[in-house]
């Protein structure tokens, strides 16, 4: 016996909510959505416990707190999105930098000179790029395209300097921990069009963009990434050098 697809459109479907009026057809459909993406999270996450990694927990918290999270960005966004004054939105990258810093200190030994190190980072490589990127006119110098760029070279950031703490910590020297802090992202720029299609190629595609204006954006984004990576690793490790020394 043939099964009709379960989706929001259909008449029945949303006939049957007829008798619940306070309950949405799309807001059942996108917990649906959500509920089957989670249902990925959670199927690693009972791998994990199995093969006994130690990760079931870190994955399914780190699941419940990226929604939450994404849940209020999504409610506050247009009132981000109104902000004019560069100070403003400087203020709000840097804030970016700080909760990321923070991040990246936890894998290394949760000091306070670990925390300043990776934030003087982050800002860095965000001042490195984002204000030449606006001044030749390569992204919009708006708070639309500043904020979201500033959290993407921050993000990038912060799992670059997170993987350079984590070999610092074993032991490793500067040079191997910054080397293979850049492995994901260069190998991310030297296979992009052939394995791997890129966020925003393909957000940019599906919105009706031409292929070519979403290639030249994504490239854009893809340079700025790794040069902002690459300076937030430097500044972090030669800042955290130089308060180590003051001790």
């Amino acid at each position: 016996m043939d099964r009709k697809p379960f989706h929001s459109e259909d008449p029945s479907y949303a006939t049957a909510f007829n008798r619940f009026p306070m309950v949405s057809p799309d807001i059942v459909d996108t917990i649906a959505k959500l509920l089957a993406a989670w249902l990925l999270i959670a199927a690693v996450a009972l791998w994990s416990h199995r093969q006994a990694l130690g990760l079931s927990r870190r994955l399914l918290a780190a699941s419940a707190r990226g929604l939450l999270q994404l849940l209020l960005l999504a409610l506050v966004l247009h009132w981000v999105f109104d902000i004019r004054s560069h100070p403003a939105q400087a203020a709000l990258i840097a804030a970016f930098c700080l909760l990321a810093g923070h991040n990246s200190a936890s894998h290394y030994d949760h000091s306070h000179q670990s925390w300043l190190a990776a934030t003087a980072g982050l800002i860095a490589g965000c001042c490195v790029t984002l204000p030449w990127l606006a001044f030749s006119g390569a992204i919009a110098d708006e708070t639309r395209a500043l904020v979201p760029l500033g959290s993407m070279v921050a993000a990038n950031g912060m799992n670059a300097i997170s993987i350079m703490y984590e070999r610092l910590k074993t032991g490793g020297l500067s040079g191997e921990g910054i080397a293979m802090a850049m492995i994901p992202t260069i190998d991310t720029l030297r296979m992009v069009g052939l394995v791997h299609m890129p966020g925003i190629f393909v957000g940019m595609v599906l919105a009706g963009a031409s292929a070519l204006d979403a290639a030249v954006a994504q490239l854009v984004v893809l340079y700025m990434v790794i040069a902002s990576s690459l300076t937030a690793c430097i500044v972090s490790f030669l800042t955290l050098n130089h308060l180590r020394k003051r001790e």
